[in-house]
This record gives structure tokens, C-alpha cells and sequence, in this order.
């Protein structure tokens, strides 16, 4: 089989034929492919509408997955893909017609190509009530690792939504799959390792819209200060597990270190009392280990745990942390045995 496509699902009961749709419209009768649900405990109408789909197209396949939670769906979906070729649509998103054929030639003409991807456009409304831009060229831009890892762990609000990709099953087997302690940014996460370690493609397309409605985790996750506290978790689950087991260049260890200093300064800050902001000082120097955190850092992070104020998070961030951080990245002194 050619081409798996994977739709994880919780109660997308309202989602569910328009997403069935969308493949549909992209024309790949000349293709072997199939469309697989993944069910993560939904409890409204979800199962019966894709058992009523499989009925009527053979093509159409459900799983179901108990453990709760994204990533969890995303890589049953992988294990039970039957394609060359991977490519996961959110069920509340739209593919634009022709974008699976343009990525699939992609990966059909550049064997070297171990995944491509396009471009997003995100709307309150659906493909039919949004304005396409015109700037899209098709013109396709080849890049080895890790230009693309370090681009997007530089720059996270650029990285790809995971139905831009269509991806070689293979390269789950080199980069691994998804992490399932994540709730928020697993694709992120996964995205960083993609880039880090993998030759990749872009076209200059847009393959999907990203609707957002009020139960998007775009728009459950508006908050900055939530926002921080599920980054963390990314960046230490995720992107310190990955540089603490792989060599990579003096860039990625800049972001990786100026981030986790950072965050850790944000998330004291960002705590309500006094009790909490006392108990994350210490368990976060404890969740990067082992990562060195020096003594006047410490002492300056016990300050914002007594006085949580803008102003002196403001020093720390951008001038404390990251002298720290500069200035010691290359003599080995900010980890431990390493």
C-alpha cells in the first residue's frame, strides 16, 4: 500500500465527514491508500459515524486507542499503518485539493527525501469561507539535517503543523515516535528531532488549514503564562533527552540552555504563592539535572520566589541566565558529565 492517513479523534463527532470529505476532494483514485481513525475514548457520536463510513468505502479503517491523550493516538496510528508513505490529518482540519499529490511527487522524484512538507494557513472558518493567498510558488527547497531542526527550535512559532508533512514510514523507525508524556507540543517536539537528524523538503504550498474553534488546543492553550509551564515539559522530555544523546552543533545547545534557564525564571514568576513558586524553584532545578545550576543563579531565582516582580524576571531572563549561559556553553561547565 502506498499511503496511510491517519486522523487521531475525541469526540469529533461534528468534524468527522468533512475530514473524510476533504480526502476525498484531493483525487487519489490512481492510488492505493487507506484512512485511518483513531478513537482516544470519544463519547459522543465519533465511532458510529466512521463505522457507518467504513461501510460504505473499504478504505476507511477505526482503532482505538484507551491510553488518552494525542500522542497516544498518533502512534497507534503508526503501528497499524499499512502505507509507504504517512500522512496524519487533525480531524477538525481541511486538506486544499491537490496538496497530497504534490507532496506525495515529492517523495516519489527526490528518493533522498526522507519527508516534505508545506505551509499552513490558520482561520476561524473553513476552507469554503476562507480567502486562499496567492503567494504560494510550488517551488520545492531541498535541506540536510539539521538546518531545519535548528530553524524551528530558533523560531518555534515557524514550525509545521503535522498535517503539512507526509512522511517515509521509516522515519519513525530513525527518529522515534511521538512523546507520549506531552500533552501540548508533541508535534514540536517530534518536529525538532525531524529536522535535527533527517533530509527534508519544502514546498512553497499550502497543504492544510488549521480551523480554530473554541475547542482547539490553539484555543485551549491561549494563556502565556500556561503556555510556559507546557514548554517546559517539551523541553526537557523532549529537546534535552535529544541533545543529551546525540552530538549536535553549538546553535541547538545556545537555544536549548538560553530556554531552559529562562523558563525556569518564568515559571516561578508566573506561580501564584508563595508556597508554589518555593516548591517549582526546587523541583525544577531537579528536572534538569543534570544540568548545573550555579549558586548566584539559584539565589537569584529564590529572590523572584520572595519577590515575583516584571522588572526583575526582566534581569534574569535577558541578562543574567543568558550571560550565564554564553559565557559557559563551550567550557562544559553548565552540565555534568556530559
Amino acid at each position: 500500500m502506498k499511503l496511510s492517513i491517519l486522523i487521531p479523534v475525541f469526540n469529533g463527532e461534528p468534524f468527522i465527514r468533512k475530514s473524510y470529505q476533504s480526502i476525498l476532494n484531493q483525487n487519489l483514485q490512481a492510488i492505493d491508500y487507506e484512512i485511518v481513525y483513531i478513537n482516544n475514548n470519544s463519547t459522543d457520536q465519533t465511532v458510529a459515524i466512521i463505522k457507518e463510513l467504513m461501510t460504505q468505502d473499504p478504505r476507511v479503517k477505526i482503532y482505538h486507542q484507551t491510553n488518552q491523550g494525542e500522542a497516544y493516538a498518533r502512534n497507534m496510528g503508526i503501528e497499524k499503518a499499512m502505507g509507504t508513505y504517512i500522512y496524519q490529518l487533525d480531524v477538525d482540519d481541511e486538506i486544499y485539493s491537490g496538496a497530497l499529490k504534490r507532496l506525495i511527487y515529492v517523495l516519489d522524484t527526490h528518493p533522498e527525501i526522507e519527508a516534505v512538507f508545506g505551509k499552513t494557513l490558520k482561520s476561524n472558518h473553513t476552507i469554503a469561507n476562507t480567502v486562499k493567498p496567492t503567494d504560494e510558488t510550488h517551488e520545492v527547497l531541498l535541506k540536510k539535517p539539521p538546518y531545519w531542526g535548528i530553524h524551528w527550535l530558533k523560531s518555534l512559532s515557524k514550525v509545521a503543523g503535522v498535517p503539512c508533512f507526509l512522511y517515509r514510514k521509516e522515519v519513525f523507525k530513525k527518529v522515534g515516535k511521538y512523546h507520549e508524556e506531552l500533552k501540548v507540543g508533541t508535534d514540536t517536539g517530534f518536529d525538532v528531532r525531524l529536522g535535527m537528524t533527517c533530509n527534508l523538503a519544502f514546498i512553497d504550498t499550502y497543504i492544510f488549514l488549521y480551523y480554530i474553534h473554541p475547542n482547539s488546543v490553539m484555543s485551549q492553550v491561549k494563556k502565556k503564562n500556561e503556555m510556559i509551564f507546557h514548554t517546559w515539559k517539551r523541553f526537557v522530555k523532549d529537546h534535552l533527552v535529544f541533545y543529551l544523546s546525540h552530538e549536535v552543533p553549538f546553535e541547538f545547545k545556545k537555544r536549548l540552555f538560553r530556554q531552559l534557564f529562562a523558563m525556569m525564571g518564568k515559571q516561578i514568576v508566573y506561580s501564584e504563592d508563595f508556597n508554589t513558586r518555593k516548591a517549582i524553584k526546587k523541583q525544577l532545578i531537579q528536572e534538569i539535572k543534570p544540568v548545573r545550576v550555579p549558586w548566584f543563579l539559584k539565589t537569584y531565582l529564590t529572590i523572584l520566589v520572595y519577590l515575583p516582580f516584571k522588572p526583575f524576571l526582566k534581569f534574569y531572563v535577558y541578562y543574567l541566565s543568558r550571560w550565564y549561559v554564553d559565557r559557559n556553553l563551550n567550557t562544559g561547565f553548565i552540565y555534568n558529565n556530559i
